[in-house]
């Protein structure tokens, strides 16, 4: 005799919940998943009327989920007086390039289902270079940079100029409760401690004026996420990026994977631990806010990240020239 959904008594389970001891049929499965997604909305005021939310789109499944849910939560008049943006960066590297940009067509259909935009920004148009080349280059003066730091500083860099121009008011990332407790574990083990003065709010301490940035499913397991995905025809990712096997960020991902098993409430802990940790530091005076030397960006050093990066490859008055071009078009 098959066992029956802790929720609806109805319908037979067909997923275990471990955290909870809850066995759940997968249509109560995905409505807990949404309402969670809604709860964690409305609860932190993540979307209020009258936001430009533009939706950061990897093209991976998590990303299309999260475009997924918002966009029904638009359909069903959950978020009134909100205009929405699906956008996609293409660093310019072989996975990007190659994969990412693969899911374009995909991407275009699922927003347009919802009524919302979709455009793709290319590294190449506002930095003058892509990604492979600036690692490249870096590579020749000496200074090996793991794609993944290429990567993300830039595209933080990419998000604030495209955002600014078109008003977004905040941008939301499908970063799940598998990432946001990989994110904590990472910065205990580092002594990050100035970082959790921003997380949950502002995520990087280098830079406080970016434009806020969301998490809606940061208390969603990666495995609901791809239940969710496969159940509603989402395609899965295929090809993993091939640089993220060198981020130390990989192993912790199979370390919390072997303890979940023996404490299933590791991941909600550990992203608990980081907010409580975050509320507490916020209390403090804030270190001084500083301009870089060279493009004027908000950074807690002399010289921001971005431009640091291209002067040690010797492309600064390039890349300067570049945004300026694009910040004045």
């Amino acid at each position: 005799m098959s066992v029956l959904c802790t929720r609806c008594g109805r319908r037979p389970a067909q997923y275990f919940r471990a955290v909870s001891g809850e066995r759940l049929c997968l249509r109560c499965l995905f409505q807990s998943v949404e309402r969670k997604v809604l709860e964690t909305i409305r609860r932190e005021r993540l979307i209020v009327p009258g936001d430009y939310v533009a939706v950061a789109v990897s093209g991976g499944k998590d990303s299309l989920v999260l475009l997924h849910i918002l966009g029904s939560f638009k359909e069903r008049g959950l978020l009134r007086d909100v205009k929405m943006e699906a956008f996609t960066v293409n660093e310019g590297h072989p996975y990007s390039c190659f994969y990412r940009m693969s899911r374009r067509d995909y991407v275009r259909e699922l927003a347009a289902r919802f009524g919302i935009e979709y455009n793709v920004y290319h590294f190449k148009d506002f930095f003058g270079v892509t990604a492979l080349e600036l690692s490249e280059r870096l590579a020749k003066a000496g200074h090996e940079v793991h794609m993944c730091t290429i990567d993300g500083v830039l595209r933080r860099r990419l998000m604030n100029v495209v955002g600014r121009r078109r008003g977004w008011t905040k941008i939301a990332t499908a970063h799940n409760l598998d990432d946001e407790a990989q994110t904590v574990l990472m910065n205990v083990l580092m002594g990050n401690l100035s970082r959790f003065a921003y997380y949950g709010v502002y995520e990087d301490a280098e830079e406080k004026d970016l434009i806020p940035r969301i998490k809606p499913m940061k208390y969603i397991r990666e495995e609901e996420v791809a239940l969710y995905a496969y159940y509603h025809g989402i395609p899965l990712m295929e090809l993993e990026c091939p640089y993220v096997v060198a981020n130390p960020r990989y192993d912790l991902k199979f370390t919390l994977a072997e303890w979940e098993r023996e404490m299933p409430s590791v991941k909600y802990n550990l992203v608990s631990f980081g907010e409580k940790l975050a509320s507490a530091l916020r209390g403090r005076p804030a270190a001084e806010l500083k301009r870089c030397r060279y493009c004027g960006a908000a950074s807690a050093r002399e010289v921001c990240r971005g431009c640091e990066l291209f002067e040690k490859a010797g492309l600064l008055e390039a890349y300067l020239a570049k945004v300026s071009q694009v910040l004045s078009s």
